[in-house]
């Protein structure tokens, strides 16, 4: 079969020996985090965080990330860097959105293709680069705290509208309440993350990666009206998970601080 000419009338294999990469930009790309835990006694919502030891950005607090490699897709670069920092396989991790701003690295031009992880028994030890931060996200702030390393960042929010094409969404913008606030923006990729696991608790079983194997109904609940930042009522939201839960036969005290024995369940196989 005759082989297929450009413009140029150059064949592909012609092509590709004289194409030379370099005539066109080619920004790094990585990968970048948000890894996120529940309290043990579901009193907050928690993430987990890495403090910088070079520029840019130095000492200051980031999501776990790092550059994609020649030899590896995106998913397979968040897969290694959630196994390096958590020690833990087969969890849950799905891809958020891919940040491209021109301007969200000083050092070159960074895009970062985000990564949400869900831990249901995370490591709470810490170290001076690496430790648990409970978080906090309302329609007017998010809070990241540690109390144990005494930080505190804090940003104000505010929701704006956006149109695309006929369709209308929500989102929040965040300003600084702090002296110093996470590197890069990574504060935008804690929004992106909460807002999209928002929406998928409803239809998906994200939060059943936040719990126990086996759990108690108040426990389940207390995810939910933690990722929402509501609460639920008692009877809809049982009705809600009913099809998804079965009874082991057992009886679970609850972790839930002053929690009592209740009937323990799991998630229903596939």
């Amino acid at each position: 079969m005759k082989a297929k000419k450009n413009a140029q009338a150059l064949s592909e294999e012609q092509f590709l020996k004289l194409y030379n990469p370099e005539d066109y930009i080619r920004p790094s790309v990585t990968t970048d985090l948000l890894i996120l835990g529940i309290n043990k006694d579901y009193s907050s919502l928690k993430v987990l965080l890495v403090k910088r030891n070079e520029h840019p950005y130095l000492d200051r607090w980031a999501l776990p990330g790092g550059f994609i490699q020649n030899d590896e897709t995106a998913y397979n670069a968040a897969s290694r860097i959630l196994q390096s920092k958590t020690h833990l396989r087969d969890v849950y991790l799905d891809q958020i959105y891919t940040f491209t701003k021109p301007d969200r690295d000083p050092r070159t031009r960074v895009m970062s293709i985000a990564y949400m992880s869900l831990v249901s028994e995370p490591d709470e030890t810490s170290s001076d680069d690496e430790a648990w931060f409970n978080l906090k996200f309302t329609d007017q702030s998010i809070e990241l705290s540690n109390k144990e390393k005494g930080i505190f960042i804090s940003y104000t929010l505010k929701k704006e509208s956006f149109q695309n094409g006929i369709v209308r969404y929500e989102n929040f913008t965040a300003a600084l309440a702090g002296k110093e606030g996470l590197a890069f923006d990574h504060i935008e990729i804690v929004i992106e993350g909460i807002k999209k696991l928002r929406e998928q608790i409803f239809y998906g079983n994200q939060a059943f990666c936040l719990v126990e194997k086996t759990f108690t109904l108040p426990e389940l609940q207390l995810v939910f009206e933690l990722i929402l930042n509501r609460p639920l009522y008692k009877k809809s939201f049982r009705d809600m998970v009913s099809e998804k839960i079965v009874q082991t036969g057992n009886e679970k005290k609850s972790k839930i601080a002053g929690g009592r024995k209740s009937k323990e369940y799991m998630m229903k196989e596939v």
